[in-house]
């Protein structure tokens, strides 16, 4: 006991939390969440639109494309003009190239009937919204001139073609679907929230247990506390500063997507209403127990890792293996996203190494049962334990060991000492 009062580890925790959120950097950073996801927000939609007036030119093999091509590029604030169709294709790259134009629409005579390919070459054919425009406008003239070819009344074709409006809702059954967009932008802001607040600070114990190595401070700190002591402290302090950081970003993203229309007015731009799903207590219990034992698992590992280098270059080396367990959850969101309720998403919400970053996001995607997220829970607070213990036997004897990078055999030994 320190002092005959408080236990070490708690003393250690204190001062490990107290020399974070004191520094300008812990400040700095938690006020900077909040404004990177405003910018999330705002600088896209900013972008948007001073990228949104495109200049294409039309070359209409058709004579009858092209004018109804002209126009419903316009409505979206394009600048178009219908070229001769003798205009080559190196004329019309030139002019791409030195900027006078974004890009050229080639129809082919026999566009019509089917057989010949509508073509765009310009800069910004690898933005997907172009992509996605151009797709939609050609099918609609080109559907239009082949019902007109045929006879059927404009007023008719004009019904037929006018697209359908169509919205997605999410829905688990319980209750009547909620913007099904809404959904996932909520559960991938809380998997990348979670994500970076787990590696950021299962780091940050990695960083100080091998500076304080490197230093010898830990030979004074030992001598004051059992090893096991000075690395719970450090977790359980770095922990808490990091449970008060991911609380003012979550917060944060909550009010930014609640308010994203009023936050967008204020720069000017119009944003369509953005309406959260609605969140229970458990949802909030959930991922915050999801976050404390990740974090644990995750800040054993790599005190564990720190307790057997000698540097910061060695460090940074022997945590590529924990960090490739984080990348395995990140890379399989989309699994998961497109299907919550199936088999592999059920796997990977289980497995220790990847359910405290998916299976909040599955969680809140109404894939998952209560019984289920008991499950995952359980495993997970189990190997927590046993990874825990495990880093402890390492940490106590590599924080005293220097000079050479233990052996595998040695860190067998150091185990079943």
């Amino acid at each position: 006991m320190s002092g005959g009062r408080r236990p070490d580890w708690l003393v250690i925790a204190r001062r490990e939390f107290l020399e974070r959120v004191r520094t300008i950097w812990f400040l700095a950073v938690t006020a900077l969440g909040p404004i990177g996801m405003i910018a999330i927000i705002v600088i896209p939609v900013l972008l948007a639109r001073v990228n949104n007036g495109a200049t294409v030119q039309i070359v209409d093999h058709t004579h009858a494309l092209g004018a109804p091509l002209a126009e419903e590029f316009g409505k979206l604030g394009w600048k178009t003009e219908i070229v001769a169709e003798t205009t080559d294709e190196p004329t019309l790259l030139g002019r791409i190239r030195d900027g006078s134009i974004n890009g050229f629409l080639t129809v082919p005579s026999d566009a019509i009937s089917g057989s010949g390919t509508i073509v765009y070459q310009g800069d910004n054919a690898t933005n997907q919204l172009v992509t996605i425009m151009m797709w939609r406008i050609n099918q609609q003239v080109v559907q239009h001139a082949r019902g007109v070819a045929a006879g059927v009344d404009p007023a008719k074709l004009e019904h037929i073609l006018t697209p359908v409006a169509i919205e997605s809702k999410h829905t688990t059954g319980e209750a009547s679907g909620s913007s099904a967009g809404a959904a996932f932008v909520l559960g991938y802001a809380v998997m990348f929230i979670l994500y970076m607040a787990i590696i950021l600070y299962a780091v940050n114990v990695m960083r100080s247990v091998v500076m304080e190595k490197t230093s010898r401070v830990v030979e004074l700190m030992v001598a004051a506390a059992k090893p096991q002591a000075l690395m719970m402290g450090k977790i359980i302090g770095v922990g808490a500063a990091g449970l008060v950081q991911i609380a003012a970003w979550m917060a944060m993203a909550v009010i930014t997507i609640t308010y994203r229309t009023q936050i967008l007015g204020l720069f000017g731009v119009a944003g369509d209403g953005f309406t959260l799903p609605p969140l229970a207590w458990t949802d909030a219990v959930v991922i915050v127990l999801y976050f404390l034992l990740g974090y644990f698992f995750y800040a054993a590992l790599y005190a564990a890792l720190g307790a057997m280098v000698s540097s910061d270059q060695e460090a940074q080396q022997a945590q590529l293996p924990v960090t490739l367990l984080l990348l395995i959850p990140m890379l399989s969101m989309q699994v998961v996203a497109n299907d919550p309720r199936g088999g592999a998403a059920e796997a990977l919400t289980q497995i220790p190494f990847s359910s405290p970053i998916l299976m909040p996001m599955r969680w809140l995607l109404g894939g998952s049962s209560g019984l289920d997220a008991a499950v995952s829970l359980g495993i997970l607070a189990i190997s927590t334990v046993f990874v825990t213990r495990l880093a402890g036997r390492i940490y106590r004897v590599g924080i005293l060991m220097y000079g050479k990078r233990p052996s595998v055999r040695e860190i067998l030994r150091w185990l079943t000492y």
